[in-house]
């Protein structure tokens, strides 16, 4: 008997890769999504320790007119299930929970007086492009979710709408932020805070979509991030497509340049017409194709591409209630800045003590992410994949482990509990339950490169994807892209957009489906 075979095989059952399927299979397609690691989520995935819920990469998402349309196209979208996560910024000489902008503003000119008119000249450049933004994403659909006439009137509309932005675009797209706070603050502190919050090399032009991010667009979902993709997957099931987990991809098997299947680290061979890889792409053209079929300028454009930034994460279950914690963190997340600083050397010993740190209340509103009466929180920091030699293994192997690893994560774990007391006083001695996930960590569930949380870096003009908006086709016929690498700036939303868009172009072809 011949083996069974599909219409599409897909690599990763993130949110991506489950988009695309729900896609497919709505289209009478014979589906099959094959998963590395045991649940699926891919980095929305979530875990449990006793009784305490913890998402394990990414703590919220964005709307952006694009994740609520197609859930709502999908028939899985409530808005009952969905609650808005507030953002608080806190440093050694301020505190401000992220309201509204006169407020925003009022609150940071409290804290640095002798700043007011520094303060001012940053929101008046922010705050126009902000509400841009608002009135682009919030009350329009993204063009891309229409088809037909309907895309080119709502682009028309958003164009409308847009118009303001040309005014504001000058220099935006091609310089980075920390260069603007420079220019606007003389007080380094505040050059710092507000111009390299993020990515120091982030383009000027996302910090308008982060500050309208941070007032009107994270949401959470009840039951955490992985219950999103738990609703996808359910989805899938029920409409006929089929998922494997525990199933590596090791190789795409081919006829001539043509892609006709995968086979698996376990010697299972799926065959499809087509193949969609929504996971790591330097993994793709340096393991799992035959390189010859890949020109060697892409190959290496892939191979060599700076991916975001990687985080330890602490999960931290705590014996307290929310009339406690509430007093302690006021918000959903908590930036928090010990020094005003970044550190990018895998040889700085203190990056743990000097970046950012992100500090989620999971069970803020869903107490069933905490035992009664306690509550979960998550605290992530970017430290490098490789840092101080490869996590004292001495090995870029995800999967190496020995006891300087072993000792390296106490540490930094201590430590982090240590820093957060500030935030958090008698944190240590209301602690049920305390554990570190490095990057390693999340490479090693999920195989992303170097254990990024996003896809590529924010610093958009070395990526892979610098000069065009995405890249779904690949040298391979019949192997496309889809996830956050195929898209810029990657993450939980456009990833399902990326799924959306592969499924109807891979058929219909892109140029239709992206213009028509």
């Amino acid at each position: 008997m011949p083996p069974e075979k599909y219409d599409v095989v897909i690599i990763g059952a993130g949110v991506g890769g489950l988009t695309c399927a729900n896609y497919l299979v709505r289209q009478g397609r014979k589906v099959l999504v094959l998963e590395h690691g045991k649940a699926v989520g891919g980095n929305i995935q979530g875990i449990r320790r006793k009784g305490f819920f913890f998402d394990a990469g990414s703590q919220s998402t964005e709307n952006v007119g694009i994740l609520f349309p197609i859930l709502e196209e999908l028939g899985l979208y409530d808005p009952a299930q969905w609650h808005r996560a507030d953002f608080r910024w806190v440093t050694p000489d301020c505190d401000v929970v992220l309201r509204d902008f006169p407020q925003i503003r009022a609150d940071f000119k409290g804290f640095f007086p002798d700043s007011a008119a520094d303060i001012d000249a940053w929101f008046d450049f922010i705050e126009p492009g902000c509400e841009v933004m608002r009135n682009m994403m919030g009350a329009l659909p993204f063009p891309l979710l229409k088809r037909g006439l309907e895309k080119y009137r709502v682009l028309a509309r958003m164009a409308r709408v847009g118009l303001p932005m040309v005014r504001l675009m000058p220099g935006t797209l091609t310089g980075p932020g920390s260069e603007k706070g420079r220019e606007i603050f003389s007080d380094e502190r505040l050059a710092f805070l507000f111009g390299q919050f993020g990515d120091p090399n982030m383009l000027l032009f996302m910090y308008f979509s982060f500050w309208y991010s941070f007032l009107h667009d994270y949401t959470y979902p009840r039951g955490g991030l992985v219950a999103l993709a738990d609703m996808l997957a359910a989805s899938l099931l029920e409409h006929g497509g089929e998922i494997r987990l525990s199933s590596t991809v090791d190789r795409v098997l081919t006829s001539g340049r043509t892609a006709t299947g995968v086979e698996t680290d376990g010697g299972e061979r799926y065959f499809a017409d087509k193949v969609v890889n929504t996971g790591n792409p330097k993994r793709l053209v340096t393991e799992m194709c035959d390189p010859a079929l890949l020109p060697s300028r892409y190959r290496e454009t892939i191979r060599n591409g700076p991916v975001s930034i990687s985080v330890v994460t602490a999960f931290l279950g705590l014996d307290m209630t929310d009339e406690e914690l509430g007093d302690a963190l006021k918000s959903s997340h908590t930036l928090y800045w010990r020094v005003y600083e970044t550190s990018e050397s895998v040889y700085d010993p203190e990056i743990h003590r000097k970046n950012w740190a992100m500090v989620s209340w999971v069970s803020r509103r869903d107490k069933t992410l905490a035992p009664e009466g306690k509550n979960s929180i998550i605290v992530q920091i970017p430290v490098p994949y490789d840092w101080m030699n490869g996590w004292g293994t001495g090995s870029a192997d995800a999967t190496a482990r020995n006891e300087a690893y072993r000792e390296l994560k106490k540490k930094v774990l201590d430590e982090i509990i240590e820093d957060m007391e500030y935030l958090i006083p008698g944190l240590r001695g209301r602690l049920d339950h305390k554990e570190l996930a490095t990057p390693r960590t999340l490479a090693r569930y999920t195989l992303n490169p170097q254990g990024s949380i996003m896809g590529w870096s924010y610093d958009m003009y070395r990526t892979p994807l610098f000069g065009r908006f995405a890249r779904f086709k690949t040298p391979v016929e019949n192997l496309f892209q889809a996830g956050h690498y195929s898209i810029w700036p990657g993450g939980i939303v456009f990833s399902a957009l990326t799924g959306k868009l592969v499924a109807e172009g891979m058929y219909e072809g892109f140029a239709k489906a992206l213009l028509w």
